[in-house]
């Protein structure tokens, strides 16, 4: 297996745990508040590690003058086998973008980040902002339980769809004349990776390596600009929604 890693282009860098606690933060400005990069780090993996989870690996990149930070946090519980939970962080230090936290499933056989939408906070850096936002967290942490459940099986019901080659062509328009998710560049990688996986693991023509395959081809997002591939993985979850079929059966999302 891949392991994970935050690969950072565009002037932004990856930074370790320390580097990230010695980058100074400026003085509060009115109403704004800013928050030390090291310290939203720490409201995010004290909160998961109050709760029991295991924090496997930090992958942690700062961009414009380290003004701006982003990482992932991979936990030591699977979702399913090759693929485990993370959550996704981010904040600023120059009013650029909000307190941000989401969770999602990385694929380690290929080192795919998606995200669902069903957690995703957003918090002003303001006094009351930033108390929501530790709260907004606990409260998040404490239902992920819940979350990795309902992750697993939907994992498993991409897994166990079958899809024949013109069911997932016609996926694989939605996603690029509909849903906007791939362009004319993305769309002929995510056709060859439904066609030839790169990866072993994927050998059966199912929903499952079709989302893997738009996911490969969303990958160079992800390292440019790491929140429009949360937002475009997001998007693609709700393209492909299955419940989990008897093995072989055409998913009623696609018999039409």
């Amino acid at each position: 297996m891949v392991q994970s890693k935050l690969t950072l282009h565009c002037g932004a860098r990856e930074v370790s745990r320390e580097q990230l606690d010695a980058i100074p933060c400026p003085p509060a400005e009115g109403r704004w508040r800013p928050v030390p990069h090291g310290t939203v780090l720490t409201y995010a993996t004290r909160a998961l590690e109050d709760a029991g989870y295991e924090v496997e690996k930090l992958s942690l990149g700062v961009s414009r003058n380290d003004a701006r930070f982003f990482g992932t946090i991979t936990l030591g519980t699977p979702l399913v086998v090759g693929t485990s939970l993370a959550v996704g962080i981010r904040s600023s230090l120059d009013k650029s973008i909000a307190l941000g936290w989401c969770c999602g499933h990385r694929v380690f056989v290929c080192d795919n980040m998606a995200f669902s939408s069903e957690k995703v906070i957003s918090r002003k850096h303001t006094t009351n902002g930033v108390t929501r936002y530790q709260e907004a967290i606990c409260r998040a942490v404490t239902e992920l339980a819940e979350y990795r459940e309902v992750e697993a099986k939907r994992i498993q019901a991409l897994q166990y769809t079958d899809l024949s080659d013109a069911q997932a062509e016609s996926v694989l328009f939605r996603a690029y004349h509909d849903a906007k998710l791939l362009s004319p560049r993305t769309i002929p990688t995510a056709v060859k990776e439904w066609r030839d996986p790169s990866f072993p693991g994927f050998e059966e023509k199912t929903a499952w390596r079709l989302f893997n395959a738009i996911t490969f081809a969303l990958g160079n997002r992800a390292k440019t600009n790491p929140q429009a591939h949360a937002a475009a993985t997001i998007r693609l979850g709700g393209l492909m929604q299955f419940d989990v079929p008897a093995h072989g059966t055409v998913p009623a999302a696609l018999s039409a």
